[in-house]
C-alpha cells in the first residue's frame, strides 16, 4: 500500500479527522490530538508500521497549539515512511512506550529538551542535560541571556575549568 492508499483508510477509519500531504518527498499525516494514540497504535497493528524511528518536539510560542509531536514511523517491509503530527496546547501527551519499546529514550530526549511530558511513561527524567540544569534548552522562549550554562562549584568532579 502506497501513501495515497493509506491515508484513504485512515481517513474513512477515523471519519475524515485524518489528513495528509507529501512534500519535499516526505509524507505527513496530521491527527487530532484526541484520536492522536488510537491512530498511532493503529498505524503499529493495522499497517505495520513497527519501527518508531525518532520523536521530534517542537515549540511554535506564537500559536494557539504551541507544541507539536512528531513521530517518524517506518513500515519496514514496504520500506513506506511517515511522518505522524500532533499539535498540542499544552505540553503534556500519553506515552507510546507501550506501542514501541523504543519510546522510552526518545520521550525522555523530549522531555528534557523541549519539557514535553508524556503521561504514563515509565522513567520520565532528564536523559541528556545534568539534573542541575533548569528549564528546556530547546524552547524558543529559553533565555540564553544571562544564562549561567553550568555552575562555578564543579558538582560532578567533571574536571571542567571555570572560565568567563
Amino acid at each position: 500500500m502506497g501513501f495515497e492508499g493509506l491515508l484513504k483508510e485512515l481517513s474513512a477509519k477515523y471519519d475524515g479527522k485524518v489528513s495528509g500531504y507529501s512534500q519535499y518527498g516526505c509524507n505527513f499525516i496530521n491527527v487530532p490530538a484526541e484520536i492522536g494514540k488510537d491512530v498511532l497504535r493503529s498505524l503499529s497493528n493495522d499497517f505495520g508500521f513497527k519501527y518508531l524511528a525518532d520523536i521530534v518536539a517542537i515549540h511554535w510560542p506564537k500559536k494557539k497549539e504551541k507544541f507539536e509531536l512528531s513521530y517518524n514511523l517506518l513500515n519496514v517491509d514496504s520500506r513506506l515512511r511517515v511522518f505522524v503530527k500532533i499539535a498540542l496546547v499544552e505540553p503534556e501527551y500519553e506515552t507510546v512506550t507501550d506501542i514501541w519499546k523504543s519510546a522510552d529514550f526518545l520521550e525522555r530526549e523530549q522531555y528534557d529538551l523541549v519539557g514535553v511530558t508524556f503521561k504514563g511513561h515509565p522513567d520520565l527524567r532528564r536523559i541528556l542535560m545534568p539534573d542541575f540544569f533548569e528549564g528546556h534548552p530547546l524552547r524558543k522562549d529559553y533565555g540564553l541571556k544571562d544564562r549561567k550554562w553550568f555552575n562555578s562549584a564543579d558538582e560532578q568532579n567533571l574536571g571542567i575549568k571555570f572560565t568567563k
